[in-house]
C-alpha cells in the first residue's frame, strides 16, 4: 500500500469514526430523552456509551499510528487496550440484553457467569496482557499497529457469539403470540447482520475499520424499532393498541382472499369495578385480562390488542366458525376463573365474533363491526339477567 493510499485510508477511517461518534451521541440523547429509565434502557445506554468509546479510541489509534516517540507508544498501547476492553463489554452486554428482552427476567448467576461475566473477564485479561504478549495487538519498531496472534480468532468468535444469540432470538420470535412482540424479536435477531458484514470485510481487508461503524447502524435500527413500538403498543397492558389493530387489519384488505376471524370483547361492568374497587383495581383487571389472553393464545398466530377502554380485539388468521366459538368459550372460562382469582374480584366478559366467508368480498372493518354488534347483543342480555 503506497503513501497516498495509506494516507487516504487513515483519513477515511478517522472521518468515519468521527461521524459515527456524533451519530452515537445523538442516539444516546434520544434513548435518554424518549424512553423511561428502565433496566433494559439503561443497558442500551451503557452499550451506546461503550460504542462511542470504541469509535473514539479507534480514531485516536489511527491518529497515533506510525508516529515516533516513547510517549506516543505508551499512549497508543493504552488506547488499544481500552479499545479492546470496550468492544468486549459491548459484545457480552448485548448477550445479556437479548436474554433479558426475550425472557423478561435477569439471567441466573450461573448462566451469567458462564455466558457473560466469565468470557468477558477472560477477554479483558487477554487485552490487558497484550502490550507484553502481543495476543490482541502489538506495535512494531515504528509504532505501527499490528494484529496479534489471537486478534482474528477472537473477532470471529465474538461475531459467532452474536450470530448464535440472533438465531435463538429468531427461533423464539416464531413462538411469540403478539404481532408487535414478534416484530421486535425479529428486529433484534437481524441486529447482528451489519456488524457481521462489517467484521467480515474488516477481517478480509486489513486497514479498513468497519465493524463498529456497522454496529452504529444496528443501534439505529434498535432506536427506530423502540420508537415504532412506543407508537404501536398500549402502555398499560403491553398489547397492541388501536393504531396497530387498524394497520394489521389493513393487511387483509386485498383482492386475494385471506381467511380471518375477529373477536371483540369487553369486561362486564367495568365502570362498576372502578367505582367500587378504585381505578388501581380497574387497571389490574385490564392487565390481568391481557395476560389471560396471552396465555389462551400462546403458541398461535393470533393478533391481540386493547382496542380502547376495556375493549379488546383478537384477530385470528382462519375462517373456522367452530374454532371461533371454542376460542370465545375458552376466553370466558379463563377470565371467570384464573383472571378473577388473580384480581381478587368477580370478573367476566362479553364477546362476539365474525368470520370471513370465502368467495364473498369483505372488508376487515366489516368483520370488526359485526363482532362489535355480537358483543353488544350479548352484553345487553347479560345486563338484563345479572347485576354487578
Amino acid at each position: 500500500m503506497g503513501p497516498v493510499s495509506l494516507c487516504t485510508t487513515i483519513s477515511f477511517n478517522i472521518g468515519i469514526d468521527i461521524f459515527c461518534c456524533i451519530l452515537t451521541l445523538l442516539i444516546y440523547a434520544r434513548f435518554r430523552m424518549a424512553f423511561a429509565d428502565t433496566y433494559d434502557n439503561r443497558m442500551l445506554r451503557h452499550m451506546v456509551s461503550a460504542i462511542f468509546l470504541v469509535l473514539f479510541t479507534d480514531a485516536v489509534m489511527w491518529i497515533l499510528d506510525g508516529r515516533s516517540g516513547t510517549v506516543v507508544r505508551v499512549l497508543d498501547y493504552a488506547d488499544n487496550v481500552i479499545y479492546f476492553c470496550a468492544q468486549f463489554f459491548i459484545t457480552f452486554a448485548w448477550v445479556r440484553y437479548i436474554r433479558y428482552r426475550v425472557s423478561g427476567k435477569l439471567m441466573d448467576k450461573k448462566s451469567e457467569f458462564l455466558f457473560v461475566r466469565g468470557p468477558f473477564w477472560v477477554s479483558v485479561l487477554i487485552a490487558l496482557c497484550s502490550p507484553v504478549t502481543g495476543w490482541c495487538f502489538y506495535l512494531d519498531e515504528g509504532n505501527v499497529y499490528r494484529r496479534g496472534s489471537v486478534s482474528t480468532p477472537m473477532t470471529v468468535l465474538m461475531l459467532l457469539y452474536l450470530l448464535s444469540v440472533s438465531v435463538t432470538t429468531l427461533i423464539q420470535s416464531r413462538k411469540e403470540v403478539l404481532y408487535e412482540r414478534k416484530k421486535e424479536l425479529q428486529t433484534m435477531a437481524l441486529i447482528a447482520i451489519p456488524p457481521l458484514i462489517g467484521g467480515t470485510l474488516q477481517t478480509a481487508f486489513y486497514g479498513l475499520s468497519l465493524i463498529w461503524p456497522s454496529t452504529v447502524v444496528s443501534y439505529l435500527l434498535v432506536l427506530f424499532d423502540k420508537e415504532n413500538r412506543a407508537m404501536s403498543q398500549d402502555t398499560l397492558t403491553r398489547l397492541n393498541n388501536r393504531r396497530s389493530v387498524e394497520r394489521y387489519l389493513g393487511t387483509y384488505g386485498t383482492a386475494t382472499y385471506r381467511p380471518l376471524t375477529v373477536i371483540m370483547m369487553d369486561i362486564n361492568y367495568f365502570k362498576g369495578i372502578n367505582d367500587r374497587y378504585g381505578h388501581d383495581a380497574g387497571d389490574k383487571a385490564l392487565k390481568e385480562t391481557a395476560a389471560t389472553l396471552k396465555a389462551v393464545f400462546n403458541g398461535t398466530s393470533a393478533f391481540l390488542s386493547r382496542y380502547g377502554g376495556d375493549e379488546f380485539v383478537i384477530a385470528i388468521p382462519g375462517d373456522r366458525e367452530d374454532a371461533a366459538r371454542e376460542a370465545v368459550k375458552k376466553i370466558r372460562e379463563s377470565i371467570c376463573t384464573d383472571c378473577a382469582e388473580k384480581c381478587g374480584m368477580p370478573l367476566s366478559v362479553s364477546a362476539g365474533y365474525a368470520v370471513s366467508v370465502k368467495d364473498i368480498l369483505f372488508k376487515p372493518s366489516e368483520l370488526l363491526r359485526k363482532a362489535d354488534e355480537e358483543m353488544y347483543r350479548e352484553k345487553s342480555a347479560y345486563h338484563r339477567t345479572v347485576g354487578f
